[in-house]
């Protein structure tokens, strides 16, 4: 009876396991930095245009004025709100996709953080799956803790 719980003479353990690089992840976290390029071209240029569009209606409608002082103040009390507003949607566009793809990095880092854990403790319970009794002394003399302690007595269990 003795003998079934005894390790065997030569046990390899094995060697870490580095984590697996996710390609499909990758190749979806790459189309979606893509589309955001895009898009943040169409939003950047379209509000190019609906400022441009703004100084030309309000170069057209003030372009009567009797001094030209008077044309300029008028022109740019217009588009001081429309430049402010839009400059603010684009910001808010760009502060969204930056926090987005921030959150997104952080979920990877924590995905492969937790799969670096699991292979830890896999081989953990390898290793102390084929820990001679002796070893097992050992090591609870290293940690300071008695034998007895230990949670059904087993000789893996420190």
């Amino acid at each position: 009876m003795a003998a079934k719980n005894a390790p065997p003479d030569e046990v390899t353990v094995p060697e870490p396991a580095a984590p697996q690089p996710r390609h499909h992840a990758d190749r979806r976290e790459s189309a979606l930095a893509g589309t955001r390029w895009a898009f943040s071209s169409v939003v950047v240029v379209a509000g190019l245009a609906v400022v441009a569009a703004c100084l030309a209606v309000a170069l057209y409608v003030y372009r009567n004025v009797e001094s030209a002082t008077d044309s300029a103040t008028a022109v740019a009390t217009v588009l001081a709100p429309v430049t402010g507003v839009i400059g603010t949607v684009v910001g808010a566009y760009f502060g969204f996709q930056a926090g987005s793809a921030g959150t997104a990095m952080a979920q990877n880092a924590a995905d492969e953080a937790q799969a670096t854990a699991m292979d830890a403790l896999r081989n953990l319970a390898a290793i102390t799956a084929v820990t001679p009794a002796a070893a097992s002394d050992q090591i609870h003399e290293i940690l300071g803790v008695s034998p007895s302690s230990t949670r059904g007595g087993s000789r893996t269990a420190f």
